[in-house]
């Protein structure tokens, strides 16, 4: 007889009872659905999107299926406590903040992170102290954030910062000596927060790189819909050992998370967490696939899917292998136009593109696909190969200065505003995060100054072929005078 795992298992007794029900949601177990939606999604789906049921548990204060299912989380992932998120990685990351931190305090946190953060601490009210991330000019890569960055820091600082947030990963898969500072920020009594939006599967397999709960941080968002099998906006939130206040990020959690959540997201994570633990040969597959494929593609003329070239990029220590990144430039190329030819000529979608690399992202299905991924990458190669490297024309722009700090996001957010043209925003104060998407990172905080830097950034991304929020008005929004 098939085990299930206990949260979809609770939904299939449920189910099996026959029960007529006069509740929520609207299409009441698919009896009310369009009769086309229905045949085309299938019985089953609209059987199993339940809501809060005898029997059923509540998200809000789990005690049955839903604890069941999230202690297993728990126990697998190696956390202390784990919650089940039904509005992606980003609830994580908003909870996350609000539990540590409160108006006024202080966080450290890496200048290349994602648009989240800036909304977390909108909410909280907390401090931004923005710590310098180097790129790699040749492979036009973002590193993490270096020991000596961190160090020079929290030697400078005049104050005592509350939390230090991480990204482990990055989007391209880097990681940065996350042990290292993890012990050093707990032995100055910071707290340590993770954005591990792109790792879940880290625990895995050994070849991938450290779980940063391994590493001993305090708290740790993970997109359990990245590369996991979880349906898209389904995420976990883990404590570490070390986090003791409980109360306060539930409370934290019920102001960021909906009070209906899906069940089909719920029992989506209980499903991932069980298939990755049942699957760590695939795993171990994969990470072995990743690294093949770098070395066959990197063999093509004019193409590189750097592997340990990435320790190079500053302070990446290890990489993760399920991320193929593949650099076009030798082919006079940027990657956002080997992306369109990918899609167009050989109905292949990559993760995102930027003006030099395409990003893949690999899991355990797509092991059947080797020849296929490196027939188009070879056929990429012959037909767009130019006369020479393209000139990548953010090389002197990515690693941009620190702006400066006029207000807090949260001052920002909430002063008077206006809209300006982005040719005459310079030296004017951000009201809003301008981030180019993906990978989703602010180059212009809300409370910076604008600089120059920053705005022939914005200028040359468009030109090579990026876009971002507000870019089509041809406006920024900031603080009126």
């Amino acid at each position: 007889m098939q085990k299930w795992p206990p949260l979809l298992a609770g939904l299939l007794v449920h189910h099996a009872q026959g029960y007529l029900g006069f509740h929520t949601p609207g299409h009441k177990q698919g009896r009310g659905a369009w009769p086309e939606w229905r045949n085309l999604l299938g019985e089953q789906v609209f059987s199993l999107d339940l809501t809060e049921l005898p029997g059923l548990d509540n998200l809000q204060e789990p005690q049955g299926i839903i604890k069941e299912a999230a202690d297993a989380a728990a126990a697998y992932f190696g956390a202390e406590k784990s919650f089940f998120l039904v509005n992606g990685t980003t609830s994580g990351i908003l909870a996350m903040l609000l539990a540590s931190c409160s108006p006024g305090d202080y966080v450290f946190i890496p200048r290349y992170c994602h648009q989240a953060v800036v909304h977390g601490l909108i909410l909280s009210g907390a401090r931004p102290v923005y710590l310098q991330v180097r790129f790699h000019p040749e492979l036009g890569l973002p590193g993490a954030v270096e020991n000596s960055v961190l160090e020079k820091a929290l030697l400078e600082a005049d104050v005592q910062p509350r939390a230090l947030f991480l990204i482990h990963p990055n989007y391209y898969g880097l990681v940065g000596d996350i042990q290292a500072q993890v012990d050093l920020a707990h032995s100055r009594g910071i707290v340590v927060l993770v954005d591990e939006a792109h790792g879940a599967h880290f625990c895995a397999s050994s070849r991938f790189p450290t779980p940063s709960l391994q590493a001993g941080a305090d708290m740790v968002a993970q997109g359990a819909h990245k590369v996991l099998g979880a349906f898209t906006q389904a995420a976990f939130l883990h404590c570490g050992r070390g986090f003791a206040d409980l109360g306060r990020l539930r409370q934290a959690l019920r102001i960021v998370q909906t009070s209906s959540p899906s069940y089909l997201l719920l029992a989506s994570l209980d499903v991932a967490r069980y298939q990755c633990s049942q699957e760590q040969e695939k795993w171990e597959k994969l990470a072995e696939f990743g690294l093949e494929l770098r070395q066959k593609i990197s063999q093509i003329p004019g193409l590189m899917a750097p592997g340990e070239e990435l320790r190079e990029v500053p302070g990446v220590v290890s990489f993760d292998p399920a991320r193929l990144i593949v650099n076009v430039s030798e082919l006079g190329v940027s990657g956002f136009e080997a992306a369109f030819w990918l899609q167009k000529e050989r109905q292949i979608l990559v993760e995102m593109a930027d003006f030099q690399n395409v990003l893949l992202i690999l899991s355990p299905p797509d092991l059947d696909y080797r020849e296929k991924i490196l027939a188009a990458c070879r056929d990429l190669a012959m037909a767009l190969k130019g006369s020479g490297k393209l000139e990548n024309p953010l090389l002197e722009l990515e690693n941009i200065p620190l702006s400066p700090q006029v207000l807090t996001p949260r001052e920002a957010f909430f002063a008077p505003r206006e809209e300006v043209a982005v040719s005459s925003a310079e030296g004017r104060v951000a009201a809003e995060a301008v981030t180019p998407y993906p990978p989703g990172v602010p180059v212009i905080f809300p409370g910076e100054e604008i600089t120059r830097e920053a705005l022939e950034y914005l200028t040359a991304w468009e030109r090579a072929g990026g876009t971002w929020p507000g870019q089509e008005r041809g406006t920024i929004q900031v603080v009126a005078d």
